[in-house]
């Protein structure tokens, strides 16, 4: 059957093959890709492909254009094949066994990379006389042997080798080995199993070679949410080469560990478990460029995955798969880096690229010409990830599997085809990028078209396998030909009310549609005539995207049942719940005989998954495009062609309105759309809507209102600025069902399609008070984050209207602590609970797990313990989350860890002034300064941050460092203020804090300080002493005046818990503060030791062991203190804590003068130290009695 061509047919097809770097035969394909079952089914279906030459560019010389020619039958035994496969294509073309590629037989390249015995006893049966020849270097074929036998690890094997080329094929016969019959059975056993994917992807030649995956724009949130929890999904599944290293790069400045960090929280949201996770990560790594066409960055990349494969020289081949998340204007400079100095030498190099793909048809042209320059289309792979959908790869099946489909899919059978998308969100957070799209772009031109093209196209010549990739783009691409470019008469547009409303959107006068609906034709014989609808709308009732054909009338129904009878549909439900069902008429139950629409139904997740026994789950799109990346499968990917083609049908429509400013019709949030739209459809399609129908499946959402279900979320969080996202991301990772509700409903949106990226964490949203309560398990658990103040009393007052005795209120605001005691008393009424919660961390810790101060009810704090101790911040002394104790505590410890916050912040600023103007260091000098001081007692979060800031580079200049160019203007929100007015209600010094605030009061008068340091003098820089010195002296000053920073907040703290009764256990607060927080540092070790050992003690630096500590630093810092006065450089917080200390351990003050004037120009009297009582001097003569001390000294301290 293979027996077909002989030498100068052979000839002929030679002369008119391509190029191999612009295509090649198919067969080609499938050997290089070593998919052997695909190379004999190849054989059988294009049998002159066995005889035709592939012409390819030579990968290791530097000679463009030195090309060399193989044969099917050389390439394969470059590949360690399979016998049958040699056999097979030596009984199709025997002559290939006695012609040289390139100077090589079919033998030399078998004996070069190590193929097995039987390959190569098949070789020397078919030619004896090759033993004879000689390679294109000259060696026998013994020598070649020789030079490579390690390639060969059995010993048997090789010395079996070895024994047939020494003897010849006299040796053959005398040969018996178990490979033979061993490959025998396993083909044997693959022919008994076809589906066993494993077995076959396992067989082809990309999971048996070297793989280096580089993801680009690994900081991103597509990387994070989308590319690695895939390729996680892949190595889970085993269906990475065994060896694989995945790298990312980027222009953040992170190490390895770094990205491993970021990238933890959302691969732990998988199903993989943690021993998985941990060993994915090890394979991850990072490399940094200035920019994404950093030439000398990709060299370094290209340096470190060389190195890798160099590692792994027992591969054949080392394959490069690169990943572009990142946006389409980096694309060039990022393909010619790619091209210039990190191709693969000795494998495919493939590059995944990302939507979108332009925005009309001239702007496609320019990015498809920018790749092209650089790249092949079979390097290329545009992902739209629609086409990895389930139910949309399934069309193929469907439609050409089923004979009873295929046969009534036209025009005779169909009145109209519906592509609909839904979401009940906004654009939230990319708002700025969606009104530069619009719907239209974002969802139609791309998504649904592609779905489209996929369920009118005719049978392709192949629908599975290697060569099925051009069959079905082609098949495609006659599709779109017929669809002519859509005028504005076919369309709709509408708007969501309160669109531009979302801050990102700059154009308050949008056009931009959320909510098109647009027909169009095909024009071919199958389809002519059938309305195809495109229905796609944002914030509308419900999420949804599926299919809906619908048939014509049967035939006379409309008599014989009186009108009754509804049309058949067929619907395809791509999300959620993958399902196909059919609606179809059945007989009302009971006495009637009218037909009734029923479904039969086939829901993916119920039927292959969730009770299949065991935890398989069905892959997301992502995870099965980037695998049919790897096995080289194109079908899933949009050719150069089809976006053409596409953009030419879609660019004069996109034109006219932006040109012409269309209005979109306005529509209500939460409906589905605009009223008008469904006469629209009805008018364009003639579809009919069947009002009675109602769906009563369990695993597809019904159509019709549902009844109210029970309470499920075991807590709400109500404000969802960045921190009550985060917090409510937080809570729902731990297993809680998490219920958000906001003022803005588009906050709402973001957040559940956060909720939905990040691992389909269980938050639901709410768009009313009301139905936000409703939502809520008894006792009702609420968290507000909302803007402190008013905002907080119109929430309380909104939500506590639907709640009840018990319920419980929590404001996590940094809120002003008599408010929460406010608060209260005022729903104490109303049997509800209210609590004040101090929430630290910053964005990130709400996110991680912050540290929360709880301040109200213990029965409140018991109801919330278990919640609340899951998503704080773990620290080996216990979760950060604790009872600080009555309501206004926990508002209040907060404020004063606000309060020690600026302290320690202004700290560290002037330690970096010295650091610059007095020993003029670098910012990479003072970031290692920090760096190693965090190695040691001054660890914390702020000083970890301060090296880190110090070393980042600016993202906007690629200059220098960002510090450099930021305005030195300190903001501050009010807790700093608070603190201060505090500890003066409660008679507590604070000069640290004071100082602090001051500073940054001082730093908003920008221009006035620019105008006094004209004319105000100042003196020079002076440095006394080493550098090195003064370094040792800086990190003892800031130790010390860190010590007394906490100490002057924890006074605070105790005085307003003894005068309120608080019974605030310092001890407990500080070790609050040990995770999660922004002050968490090490020193918090030795003083909750201190008030551990001392509950009652008075003040931190009355403890031995840190008066100690501060005592050893005692000269250093004064040390500082006087270089910087002679200096001239402002240390308020600095001094004010040596201020604070000297005035502290000093037995006498010279308060004695003080109290002497104040009693000379007030009479304020005084106490004396040689006898009790109070005393008041008549300092001359006009001073008078001045009666009743008593009276006269109230309220003095």
């Amino acid at each position: 059957m293979f027996r077909y061509l002989n030498n100068a047919r052979t000839e002929r097809r030679s002369k008119r093959q391509i190029d191999y770097t612009k295509g090649g035969t198919l067969l080609h394909k499938s050997i290089e890709q070593r998919q052997w079952k695909s190379v004999l089914s190849r054989m059988q279906h294009c049998p002159h492909e066995i005889s035709t030459y592939v012409y390819r560019i030579a990968a290791d010389t530097k000679d463009a254009h030195y090309q060399y020619n193989v044969l099917p039958l050389h390439s394969t035994c470059m590949r360690k094949p399979p016998a049958l496969v040699v056999s097979a294509l030596l009984s199709a073309f025997p002559e290939a066994a006695t012609i040289k590629c390139d100077g090589n037989l079919a033998l030399h390249f078998a004996l070069q990379c190590g193929a097995s015995l039987d390959v190569i006893q098949t070789l020397i049966l078919a030619n004896p006389k090759c033993l004879k020849e000689q390679d294109d270097k000259g060696n026998s074929c013994l020598q070649i042997f020789e030079s490579h036998q390690q390639n060969w690890e059995d010993e048997i094997e090789r010395s079996s080798i070895w024994n047939v080329v020494k003897q010849g094929v006299d040796s053959i016969v005398l040969e018996k080995t178990s490979s033979s019959d061993s490959h025998n059975k396993k083909m044997d056993s693959e022919k008994k199993n076809p589906h066993d994917m494993m077995t076959t992807i396992n067989e082809e030649g990309w999971k048996k070679a070297g793989l280096s995956v580089v993801v680009v724009g690994a900081s991103g949130d597509l990387a994070k949410k989308k590319t690695y929890p895939s390729l996680l999904h892949l190595f889970d599944d085993n269906l990475l080469p065994e060896d694989t290293v995945i790298y990312g790069y980027a222009r953040s400045n992170m190490t390895n560990e770094d990205l491993r960090a970021k990238l933890r929280p959302y691969l732990e949201n998988s199903d993989c478990s943690k021993e998985v996770v941990d060993t994915f990560l090890s394979k991850c790594f990072y490399v940094k460029g200035g920019w994404y066409g950093d030439i000398d960055a990709f060299a370094t990349l290209n340096q470190e995955l060389s190195a890798n494969e160099d590692r792994l020289s027992s591969k054949l081949e080392h394959n490069r798969l690169f990943y572009f998340a990142i946006p389409p204007n980096v694309f060039e400079e990022t393909g010619v880096a790619i091209k210039q100095k990190c191709m693969s030498d000795n494998g495919w190099t493939r590059i995944i690229v990302e939507k979108p793909f332009g925005r009309d048809l001239q702007s496609c042209e320019e990015l498809l010409a920018t790749l092209s320059k650089h790249f092949s289309e079979d390097q290329l792979f545009r992902i739209d990830h629609y086409l990895g959908k389930e139910m949309v790869q399934n069309l193929l099946v469907l439609r050409f599997g089923n004979i009873m489909f295929e046969n009534i899919w036209n025009r005779d059978n169909v009145q109209c085809v519906m592509l609909t998308f839904k979401e009940p969100f906004g654009t939230d957070g990319r708002g700025g990028y969606f009104d530069n799209y619009g719907i239209i772009r974002d969802i139609v031109q791309n998504h649904l078209l592609q779905v489209l093209t996929l369920l009118a196209m005719e049978p392709p010549t192949k629908a599975d396998g290697p060569e099925s990739g051009e069959s079905i783009r082609n098949a495609k691409v006659n599709v779109l030909h017929a669809i002519p470019p859509i005028t504005l008469d076919e369309c709709f547009l509408g708007q969501y009310e309160g669109y531009t409303d979302d801050e990102t959107i700059k154009n308050k006068d949008s056009n931009t549609p959320t909510f098109v609906v647009i027909r169009c034709f095909i024009h071919t014989p199958r389809w002519a005539g059938v309305p195809f609808i495109f229905k796609a709308g944002k914030a509308l009732n419900e999420r949804k995207a599926e299919m809906r054909i619908q048939f014509k009338d049967a035939p006379a129904a409309s008599f014989m049942f009186d009108d009754k009878c509804p049309r058949n549909e067929l619907v395809i439900r791509m999300q959620p719940n993958e399902a196909i069902y059919w609606k179809t008429n059945v007989k009302s139950p009971g006495f009637s005989g009218a037909p009734v629409q029923s479904e039969l139904e086939v829901n993916y997740n119920t039927r292959f998954f969730n009770n299949s026994g065991q935890n398989d789950v069905n892959p997301d799109a992502y995870t099965r495009l980037i695998l049919e990346v790897l096995r080289g499968r194109s079908a899933a990917f949009v050719r150069e062609d089809e976006l053409r083609r596409s953009w030419a049908i879609f660019t004069p429509l996109l034109h006219k309105i932006e040109n012409e400013k269309i209005r979109p019709i306005i529509y209500k949030r939460g409906t589905r759309g605009p009223p008008q739209a469904d006469d629209f459809i009805r008018e364009k399609s003639g579809y009919v809507r069947n009002e009675d129908y109602k769906f009563f499946s369990d695993s597809i959402e019904s159509k019709t209102p549902k009844k109210q279900g029970k309470a499920t979320a075991d807590i709400g969080v109500y404000g969802l600025s960045v921190m009550g996202q985060n917090f409510a991301l937080n809570i729902s990772s731990h297993g809680f069902e998490v219920c958000v509700g906001n003022r803005s409903p588009q906050k709402v949106d973001s957040t559940v399609r956060r909720a939905e990226a990040e691992g389909k964490l269980p938050i639901t949203g709410a768009y009313s008070p009301e139905d936000f309560i409703r939502k809520l398990k008894r006792p009702r658990k609420v968290i507000l984050l909302v803007q402190a103040g008013n905002p907080v009393d119109a929430s309380i007052k909104k939500l506590s209207k639907f709640m009840d005795k018990g319920d419980i209120i929590v404001d996590g605001g940094n809120e002003w602590y008599p408010n929460s005691v406010r608060r209260a008393e005022g729903l104490l009424s109303k049997g509800i609970h209210f609590a004040g919660m101090g929430i630290s961390g910053g964005e990130e810790g709400a996110r991680e797990g912050p540290s929360l101060m709880f301040g109200g009810p213990k029965t409140a704090f018991s109801e919330l313990e278990t919640i609340l101790t899951s998503c704080a911040a773990q620290s080996k002394w216990g979760p950060c989350f604790g009872y600080c104790g009555p309501i206004g505590s926990g508002n209040y410890v907060k404020m004063v860890h606000n309060g020690i916050e600026y302290g320690d912040m202004q700290l560290i600023a002037e330690v970096y002034d010295v650091m610059k103007h007095v020993l003029e260091l670098s910012n990479a000098e003072m970031s290692k300064i920090f760096a190693s001081w965090n190695q040691g007692r001054l660890e914390s979060y702020l000083i970890e941050i301060t090296a880190s800031i110090l070393a980042r580079e600016d993202d906007i200049t690629h200059k220098g460092q960002v510090v450099d160019y930021i305005l030195d203007k300190t903001g501050s929100k009010g807790t700093g203020k608070w603190t201060v007015q505090e500890a003066a209600e409660v008679s507590v010094a604070a000069p640290t804090i004071v100082g602090a605030l001051d500073a940054r009061y001082l730093s908003s008068r920008k221009d006035e300080r620019v105008a006094a340091s004209k004319i105000l003098e100042g003196p020079p820089i002076t440095l006394n002493g080493s550098k090195a010195n003064l370094i040792q002296d800086l990190e003892k000053a800031l130790y010390a005046a860190k010590i007394c920073s906490y100490a002057q907040g924890l006074s605070i703290i105790k005085m307003a818990s003894d005068e309120k009764d608080w019974k605030i256990s310092l001890a407990e607060s500080v070790r609050l503060w040990k995770g999660g927080c922004i002050i968490r540092a090490r020193l918090l070790n030795q003083i909750q030791a201190a008030f551990t050992m001392n509950p009652d003690l008075a003040n931190l630096l009355l403890d031995p062991s840190i008066a100690l500590e501060i005592n050893s630093c005692i000269t250093s810092w004064r040390n500082i203190i006087i270089t910087c006065a002679n200096s001239g450089i402002p240390v308020p917080s600095l001094g004010g804590s040596l201020s604070y200390y000297d005035s502290y351990r000093c037995s006498s003050l010279p308060a004695n003068l003080t109290q002497a004037m104040r009693d000379y120009f007030g009479g304020h009297t005084y106490k004396r130290i040689d006898r009790d009582g109070v005393f008041h001097t008549s300092w001359t003569d006009s001073h008078k009695d001045i009666g009743n001390i008593s009276e006269r000294t109230k309220g003095e301290l």
